[in-house]
């Protein structure tokens, strides 16, 4: 049986609105929602419509990095959107862009696994552990100490999903993760996000 802080929302968003500067129009409005721990959401809309907007929120990109004027109040754990500085947010949330090149360190796979856990200062012993975890884990022991220009599509995109959660994050932020896979690679993915979703993520 869940205690009652598993079942207390880890994302809550009380009538929230964000407005870029110079827009003249609202990215998101009026966004009221609570996720529970383990539960999966998901955000479907026409382009321009603010799901990446709302990601941002999530993962404290905005309005720390993407600055803008937001009415009402977006809650991650203990953390408050526009109060909380952008580096609480490192070990809480872990974030997969749409195009993951963005979101890389280095150019091979183990380095980048490695990163999350350097940044924060973690024992090189602890840090080499993670990483065969991880790699064990969710099947990429084949894709490790590869330059990262010579994997696929899928392949790019798994390394960035597991570079999300080398630091045990509590929510993953994923930003239409499955833009331009093929059928199999959508499917890996899917047994990734299913794996942390069964971890209470």
């Amino acid at each position: 049986m869940r205690n009652e802080k598993e079942m207390e929302p880890l994302i809550s968003l009380d009538h929230v609105t964000y407005r870029y500067p110079f827009t003249g129009r609202d990215a998101v409005t009026d966004i009221s929602i609570d996720v529970k721990p383990g539960e999966a959401v998901l955000v479907t809309g026409v382009s321009g419509c603010g799901k990446t907007t709302f990601t941002r929120l999530l993962n404290g990109l905005a309005p720390a990095f993407f600055p803008g004027r937001m009415l009402g109040n977006c809650r991650v754990g203990d953390l408050l959107a526009g109060t909380a500085a952008i580096e609480e947010y490192v070990p809480l949330v872990g974030s997969v862009f749409q195009n993951p090149k963005t979101q890389y360190f280095n150019v091979d796979t183990t380095a980048e696994l490695a990163f999350p856990c350097e940044n924060v200062g973690m024992p090189s012993a602890e840090i080499r552990s993670r990483v065969q975890d991880c790699a064990r884990r969710f099947g990429l022991t084949g894709l490790m100490d590869r330059s990262i220009f010579r994997l696929s599509g899928g392949e790019k995109q798994r390394i960035a999903f597991a570079a999300a959660s080398m630091l045990g994050p509590r929510l993953l932020v994923l930003d239409e993760p499955t833009s331009n896979l093929d059928a199999g690679a959508i499917v890996q993915l899917h047994d990734m996000i299913a794996a942390m979703k069964e971890a209470g993520v």
